[in-house]
């Protein structure tokens, strides 16, 4: 039950030769000694063969183990290398066309590699296999992308502007409608503090060439966990920023904290009873439960959402508390996690923010005032473009300026 001390709900979360080996299943394993050094992936190349889609991916030692996978709404073909990462310079010119419109990729467990394909179309069974050529030294992975190839006209379209996207920032302002969230002395609700914050940052990232935000609520009206994480995925965002207003009973709490998703247990005690406070929110007000994230997605996606996905969360946490350090004391100085619901979309890289304690009196003040409220807008602006600029995705605005800038 709602309290004006809840810490409300948090939720939250890429030939001729000699045939070494080949799978033509999910999983590919290989002796550790295979690979002395981390795999670099130094060529991509599109491929038709037999009717079927390959992609080729040029290496430079056998990986010691490579998983590939497919995914459904929307498609997606994930190729997973164990201690591996692409090379620097391929990664200015990785691109997508034709049937893959998509290319993402990332650390995934620190040192392997995750890269991930957005395909127009079912992909049947997928495979892969590697090569290396005899009497040379190249090795490849072949992909098995279990789709119809590139048309001829496809292939030879050249990359220009027109196939760049903007950077989709999906931003959910917390509660809303008859969930007010938690509620400060001055009897100042979360759900505006919220909402205003969101729209200021919307409006800063609609001037950042490259950026596209997509207000998850514009409109104070109560949405379910579950349909706000729908619509971050729906958007296909490349990220979700969750904004709160922080309560405890204790009035001296104070500072701004940022969480990414555990699906391992909270990073602390007050982590946990904070998420568990922020699930609630929908059995509390009738609507859909929120379930377990093991039970409602598959193995696949939770291991989407423990690794790369997660990975970048906390990333771009960390980027993030840095900016809010500058306007606001900080309550925690790492990103904590915790098992929000709102966190829990498998590919959205995604955080929650608590910008203050509105249960603080001074902080409420604060929270309250426009001008506070543009410079919390400013930091978390800041703290996404930043984030992005090293972390651009390929296919985007950002990434080709980036690439153009360096020569």
């Amino acid at each position: 039950m709602s309290t004006p001390f809840d810490s409300k709900r948090r939720r939250f979360l890429n030939l001729s030769g000699h045939t070494l080996c080949a799978s033509t299943g999910l999983l590919l394993a290989l002796p550790k000694s295979a690979t002395a050094a981390q795999t670099q992936v130094m060529g991509v190349h599109f491929h038709e063969d037999r009717g079927r889609m390959k992609m080729h991916l040029d290496i430079d030692s056998i990986p010691a183990s490579f998983k590939v996978f497919k995914l459904e709404n929307p498609d997606r073909v994930v190729i997973d290398l164990e201690s591996s990462r692409i090379s620097t310079l391929l990664s200015r010119e990785l691109r997508a066309r034709g049937t893959v419109r998509r290319i993402r990729y990332g650390k995934r467990n620190h040192d392997d590699l995750r890269i991930v394909l957005d395909v127009n179309g079912k992909p049947a069974d997928v495979s892969g296999r590697t090569y290396e050529f005899k009497g040379t030294s190249r090795k490849r992975l072949v992909v098995d992308l279990g789709m119809k190839p590139l048309t001829a006209k496809e292939a030879d379209k050249p990359v220009d502007a027109a196939d760049l996207r903007d950077i989709v920032i999906a931003i959910d302002a917390g509660h809303g409608g008859k969930d007010p969230g938690a509620i400060g002395h001055l009897r100042t609700q979360e759900k505006e503090i919220t909402l205003s914050v969101a729209r200021e940052l919307a409006k800063r990232l609609r001037r950042r060439k490259g950026f596209k935000p997509v207000l998850i609520r514009d409109a104070d009206r109560y949405l379910a966990l579950q349909e706000r994480v729908r619509r971050a995925r729906s958007s296909r965002a490349d990220f979700l920023v969750s904004i709160h207003a922080d309560a405890f009973p204790d009035r001296t709490a104070r500072g701004s904290s940022v969480f990414a998703l555990s699906t391992r247990g909270a990073s602390s005690k007050a982590a946990e009873v904070l998420a568990e406070t922020e699930n609630q929110a929908d059995k509390l007000f009738g609507e859909i439960s929120v379930s377990d994230s093991s039970a409602a997605l598959s193995r696949t996606l939770i291991d989407l959402a423990q690794n790369a996905v997660l990975e970048s969360s906390i990333e771009c946490g960390s980027v993030m508390l840095k900016h809010l350090g500058k306007i606001n004391p900080l309550h925690k100085s790492t990103v904590e996690q915790a098992g929000f619901a709102i966190l829990r979309a498998p590919d959205v890289p995604s955080i929650l923010v608590e910008t203050a304690f509105i249960s603080n009196p001074r902080e409420e003040r604060k929270l309250r005032s426009r001008s506070h409220q543009r410079k919390l807008a400013n930091a978390l602006a800041d703290g996404v473009v930043e984030y992005f600029m090293a972390n651009a995705p390929p296919d985007t605005v950002i990434a080709s300026h980036i690439n153009k800038t360096r020569g």
